[in-house]
Protein backbone atom coordinates (compact mmCIF):
# COMPACT_ATOMS: atom_id res chain seq x y z
CA UNK A 1 0.00 0.00 0.00
CA UNK A 2 2.87 2.48 0.89
CA UNK A 3 4.69 2.62 -2.54
CA UNK A 4 1.31 3.00 -4.41
CA UNK A 5 0.65 5.97 -2.46
CA UNK A 6 3.90 7.39 -2.80
CA UNK A 7 3.84 6.79 -6.54
CA UNK A 8 0.95 8.70 -7.05
CA UNK A 9 1.84 11.42 -4.88
CA UNK A 10 4.56 11.90 -6.55
CA UNK A 11 2.50 11.93 -9.73
CA UNK A 12 0.54 14.75 -8.61
CA UNK A 13 3.68 16.56 -7.47
CA UNK A 14 5.04 16.60 -11.26
CA UNK A 15 1.99 16.89 -12.66
CA UNK A 16 1.43 19.70 -10.29
CA UNK A 17 5.31 21.27 -11.22
CA UNK A 18 4.10 21.02 -14.98
CA UNK A 19 1.12 22.72 -14.62
CA UNK A 20 2.81 25.41 -12.47
CA UNK A 21 5.54 26.16 -15.44
CA UNK A 22 3.07 25.95 -17.92
CA UNK A 23 1.10 28.71 -16.37
CA UNK A 24 3.77 30.82 -15.53
CA UNK A 25 4.76 30.57 -19.72
CA UNK A 26 1.71 31.38 -20.03
CA UNK A 27 1.20 34.75 -17.84
CA UNK A 28 4.53 35.73 -19.55
CA UNK A 29 2.94 35.44 -22.99
CA UNK A 30 -0.53 36.90 -22.11
CA UNK A 31 1.79 39.68 -20.62
CA UNK A 32 3.52 40.26 -24.06
CA UNK A 33 0.54 39.98 -25.85
CA UNK A 34 -1.54 42.56 -23.74
CA UNK A 35 1.55 44.80 -24.55
CA UNK A 36 1.23 44.41 -28.26
CA UNK A 37 -2.58 44.95 -28.04
CA UNK A 38 -2.14 48.01 -26.46
CA UNK A 39 0.34 49.43 -28.83
CA UNK A 40 -2.03 48.70 -31.87
CA UNK A 41 -4.56 50.39 -30.38
CA UNK A 42 -2.78 53.32 -29.21
CA UNK A 43 -1.56 53.27 -33.09
CA UNK A 44 -4.61 53.15 -35.00
CA UNK A 45 -6.10 55.93 -32.78
CA UNK A 46 -3.41 58.10 -33.52
CA UNK A 47 -3.67 57.42 -36.98
CA UNK A 48 -7.38 58.24 -37.15
CA UNK A 49 -5.93 61.25 -35.58
CA UNK A 50 -3.82 62.22 -38.31
CA UNK A 51 -6.19 61.61 -40.83
CA UNK A 52 -8.77 63.78 -38.58
CA UNK A 53 -6.10 66.49 -39.19
CA UNK A 54 -5.32 66.45 -42.69
CA UNK A 55 -9.10 65.36 -43.90
CA UNK A 56 -11.04 67.12 -41.58
CA UNK A 57 -13.09 66.04 -38.85
CA UNK A 58 -16.36 65.77 -41.06
CA UNK A 59 -14.69 63.83 -43.48
CA UNK A 60 -13.38 61.46 -41.13
CA UNK A 61 -16.71 60.56 -38.70
CA UNK A 62 -19.90 58.09 -38.58
CA UNK A 63 -21.12 60.31 -40.62
CA UNK A 64 -19.20 58.38 -43.47
CA UNK A 65 -20.71 55.09 -42.46
CA UNK A 66 -22.61 52.99 -44.94
CA UNK A 67 -26.14 52.72 -44.22
CA UNK A 68 -26.16 48.67 -45.01
CA UNK A 69 -23.04 48.87 -42.95
CA UNK A 70 -22.28 44.92 -42.22
CA UNK A 71 -19.66 43.52 -40.26
CA UNK A 72 -16.36 41.85 -42.21
CA UNK A 73 -15.23 39.41 -39.74
CA UNK A 74 -16.68 37.10 -37.24
CA UNK A 75 -15.38 35.60 -34.24
CA UNK A 76 -16.36 31.41 -33.72
CA UNK A 77 -15.45 30.62 -30.36
CA UNK A 78 -15.16 26.33 -30.17
CA UNK A 79 -13.99 24.68 -26.85
CA UNK A 80 -11.69 21.69 -26.68
CA UNK A 81 -11.87 18.51 -24.29
CA UNK A 82 -9.94 19.99 -22.25
CA UNK A 83 -12.17 22.29 -22.00
CA UNK A 84 -9.97 25.62 -23.01
CA UNK A 85 -12.26 27.86 -25.94
CA UNK A 86 -10.41 28.98 -28.95
CA UNK A 87 -11.55 32.24 -30.38
CA UNK A 88 -10.59 32.77 -34.47
CA UNK A 89 -11.45 35.54 -36.56
CA UNK A 90 -12.93 34.25 -39.90
CA UNK A 91 -13.70 37.03 -42.88
CA UNK A 92 -17.14 37.04 -43.95
CA UNK A 93 -17.81 37.27 -47.11
CA UNK A 94 -20.62 39.79 -48.54
CA UNK A 95 -23.27 37.85 -49.61
CA UNK A 96 -23.25 34.42 -47.94
CA UNK A 97 -23.85 33.41 -44.93
CA UNK A 98 -25.03 36.89 -43.29
CA UNK A 99 -28.37 37.33 -45.29
CA UNK A 100 -30.29 37.01 -42.43
CA UNK A 101 -28.67 39.33 -40.32
CA UNK A 102 -27.68 41.96 -43.13
CA UNK A 103 -31.07 42.44 -43.54
CA UNK A 104 -32.09 43.04 -39.98
CA UNK A 105 -29.48 45.40 -40.09
CA UNK A 106 -30.67 47.34 -42.78
CA UNK A 107 -33.86 47.43 -41.55
CA UNK A 108 -32.66 48.66 -38.31
CA UNK A 109 -30.95 50.94 -39.80
CA UNK A 110 -33.46 52.60 -42.33
CA UNK A 111 -35.66 53.23 -38.99
CA UNK A 112 -32.65 55.20 -37.43
CA UNK A 113 -32.10 57.29 -40.18
CA UNK A 114 -36.28 57.67 -40.67
CA UNK A 115 -36.43 58.73 -37.04
CA UNK A 116 -33.54 61.40 -37.30
CA UNK A 117 -35.48 62.64 -40.73
CA UNK A 118 -38.78 63.57 -38.04
CA UNK A 119 -36.22 65.01 -35.46
CA UNK A 120 -34.83 67.37 -37.90
CA UNK A 121 -38.38 68.23 -39.00
CA UNK A 122 -39.98 68.29 -35.92
CA UNK A 123 -39.65 72.45 -35.20
CA UNK A 124 -41.80 73.21 -38.78
CA UNK A 125 -44.33 70.50 -38.70
CA UNK A 126 -45.42 67.98 -35.67
CA UNK A 127 -48.01 65.84 -38.74
CA UNK A 128 -44.56 66.13 -41.19
CA UNK A 129 -43.39 62.61 -42.24
CA UNK A 130 -40.56 61.61 -44.26
CA UNK A 131 -41.91 61.16 -48.20
CA UNK A 132 -41.05 57.73 -49.31
CA UNK A 133 -41.37 57.07 -53.36
CA UNK A 134 -44.45 54.98 -53.45
CA UNK A 135 -43.15 52.95 -57.06
CA UNK A 136 -39.46 51.52 -57.31
CA UNK A 137 -39.18 51.59 -60.94
CA UNK A 138 -38.71 55.46 -60.53
CA UNK A 139 -35.56 54.81 -58.13
CA UNK A 140 -31.90 54.34 -59.16
CA UNK A 141 -30.40 51.04 -58.82
CA UNK A 142 -28.10 51.55 -55.63
CA UNK A 143 -24.83 50.23 -56.38
CA UNK A 144 -23.46 47.34 -54.04
CA UNK A 145 -21.64 48.79 -50.77
CA UNK A 146 -17.96 48.36 -50.99
CA UNK A 147 -16.61 45.84 -49.22
CA UNK A 148 -13.05 47.70 -48.39
CA UNK A 149 -14.68 50.56 -45.68
CA UNK A 150 -11.90 52.70 -47.13
CA UNK A 151 -14.07 53.79 -49.90
CA UNK A 152 -16.58 55.19 -47.51
CA UNK A 153 -14.08 58.19 -47.00
CA UNK A 154 -13.48 59.00 -50.93
CA UNK A 155 -11.44 57.23 -53.50
CA UNK A 156 -7.73 58.79 -52.78
CA UNK A 157 -7.38 58.74 -48.54
CA UNK A 158 -4.46 59.35 -46.87
CA UNK A 159 -1.93 57.27 -46.16
CA UNK A 160 -2.57 57.40 -42.52
CA UNK A 161 -5.58 55.99 -42.88
CA UNK A 162 -5.35 52.90 -44.22
CA UNK A 163 -2.30 52.67 -41.44
CA UNK A 164 -5.16 52.79 -38.94
CA UNK A 165 -7.23 50.20 -40.76
CA UNK A 166 -4.27 47.53 -41.24
CA UNK A 167 -3.56 48.74 -37.31
CA UNK A 168 -7.14 48.02 -35.99
CA UNK A 169 -7.36 44.86 -37.96
CA UNK A 170 -3.58 43.03 -36.44
CA UNK A 171 -5.64 44.48 -33.05
CA UNK A 172 -8.39 42.07 -33.89
CA UNK A 173 -6.28 39.30 -34.83
CA UNK A 174 -4.59 39.80 -31.48
CA UNK A 175 -7.47 40.33 -29.43
CA UNK A 176 -8.66 36.66 -30.40
CA UNK A 177 -5.12 35.12 -29.17
CA UNK A 178 -5.07 37.23 -25.98
CA UNK A 179 -8.86 35.56 -25.10
CA UNK A 180 -8.04 32.39 -25.99
CA UNK A 181 -4.39 32.60 -24.11
CA UNK A 182 -6.84 33.79 -21.12
CA UNK A 183 -9.14 31.26 -21.27
CA UNK A 184 -5.98 28.63 -21.83
CA UNK A 185 -4.78 30.02 -18.59
CA UNK A 186 -8.25 30.10 -16.41
CA UNK A 187 -8.39 26.08 -17.28
CA UNK A 188 -4.62 25.52 -16.01
CA UNK A 189 -5.71 27.24 -12.95
CA UNK A 190 -8.42 25.08 -12.53
CA UNK A 191 -6.50 21.71 -12.94
CA UNK A 192 -3.55 23.26 -10.68
CA UNK A 193 -6.43 23.87 -7.57
CA UNK A 194 -7.52 20.34 -8.39
CA UNK A 195 -4.35 18.34 -8.36
CA UNK A 196 -3.50 20.46 -5.00
CA UNK A 197 -6.69 19.21 -3.37
CA UNK A 198 -5.79 15.90 -4.75
CA UNK A 199 -1.77 16.52 -3.02
CA UNK A 200 -3.51 17.31 0.22
CA UNK A 201 -5.82 14.53 0.52
CA UNK A 202 -2.88 12.16 -0.36
CA UNK A 203 -0.85 13.53 2.17
CA UNK A 204 -3.33 13.46 5.03
CA UNK A 205 -3.73 9.62 4.49
CA UNK A 206 -2.16 7.52 6.98
CA UNK A 207 0.41 5.14 6.23
CA UNK A 208 0.38 1.46 6.56
CA UNK A 209 3.90 0.08 7.69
Amino acid sequence: MAPATKETLTEVKERLDQLLLQLMDDLEALKVKREQLNSLIEKGWFCLSQSRYSMGNKFVSSLQYEQDMVPSVCVQGSTSEDGVTVFQVENIESGHGESGKSEEMREVETVGAGDQVLRLRGHKSTTETPKHPKTEGSQKPRPPPSNDPLRWFGVLVPQSLRQAQSTFRQGILLAAEVASLQSNIDETRKQYRALLTDKHRLQSQPVCA
